[in-house]
């Protein structure tokens, strides 16, 4: 049996104030951009999962539930998939669309996946596209995760690799550094959409977690980032990227850098829009 660890204080506070507040609106209000960008990577987390008719299903991080109805699919009426977020936000939309189509096999709990209380070994597998790099504590959470299997569980998972390796956020990013300063990057591994970017911390969390036959397996996919450049650009001044970028710059600095992330993105756009790749690990492991 996997010890479930124990717990003091709140941890990822900072990551649940985010995801309920101005990070999960954001996904919320650019769900459809979201779903094309990344909905690849969704497809294989799901299909290296292994899923069957009648299996229990963990979806961490689940958003609005991409993932977690198509886990839904494959396990049909006589399975369960359970998808979990700190986003009311964007628990508020899986949930509309889980009703609207009638699934009664599917539901979704606002919960941290690092210190919830999931019944323990009752899941045959825990996925996750992008949801599990941002725990305060990653080696506590899967520890957790893993006790919600039931040996011989699977879990599958894609993470972001090395930032400087990801064309769909350094080529806008290298275009703005041309006028803008380098921000700080934080501490390497720090809670965060590159903190599994390493193999080696990735291999070092799952093993201490109790996880064995752990396989990080190179995903690179293309990425619509938008429908022309001018998309992109209005799509970029309303995230993350924006708020990091042009802290403090000046209104002129901030349009000439602007400027060269639009020039930047015309030479990858095409009849299908702007696409740029991403590059990833998709992740396998079993509790033993």
């Amino acid at each position: 049996m996997v010890a479930r660890p124990r717990f003091r204080g709140m941890p990822n506070e900072d990551q649940a104030k985010y995801w309920q507040g101005k990070g999960g609106e954001h996904w919320v209000s650019e769900r459809d951009r979201y779903a094309r960008m990344v909905a690849g990577f969704g497809d294989a987390v799901v299909e290296a999962a292994s899923l069957s008719p009648g299996d229990r299903v963990l979806d961490v991080g689940c958003g609005m539930g991409p993932t977690t109805f198509a886990a839904a699919d494959r396990v049909g009426p006589s399975g369960e998939v359970v998808g979990v977020d700190l986003s009311g936000p964007m628990l508020g939309v899986a949930r509309e669309r889980a009703e609207e189509a009638g699934l009664a096999h599917v539901r979704f709990e606002q919960a941290d996946a690092q210190v919830h209380s999931f019944e323990p070994d009752t899941f045959d597998a825990a996925i996750s596209r992008f949801g599990v790099m941002f725990f305060d504590d990653p080696k506590a959470a899967f520890a957790n995760i893993a006790a919600a299997l039931r040996r011989g569980g699977r879990l599958a998972f894609v993470c972001w690799q090395p930032l400087f390796e990801n064309e769909w956020i350094m080529v806008p990013v290298a275009a703005a550094l041309e006028h803008v300063p380098l921000p700080e990057m934080g501490e390497p591994g720090a809670p965060g959409p590159f903190a599994f970017a390493e193999q080696g911390r990735v291999e070092d969390i799952l093993g201490s977690a109790g996880f064995k036959n752990i396989s990080l397996e190179p995903l690179e996919l293309p990425m619509r980032v938008g429908s022309d450049a001018d998309d992109f650009v209005a799509f970029a001044k309303t995230s993350d990227f924006a708020d990091t970028l042009m802290e403090g710059v000046d209104d002129a600095t901030a349009a000439a850098a602007w400027a060269s992330v639009r020039e930047a993105l015309g030479s990858y756009a095409g009849p299908d829009g702007v696409v740029l790749s991403g590059k990833t690990w998709l992740v396998t492991a079993i509790r033993p």
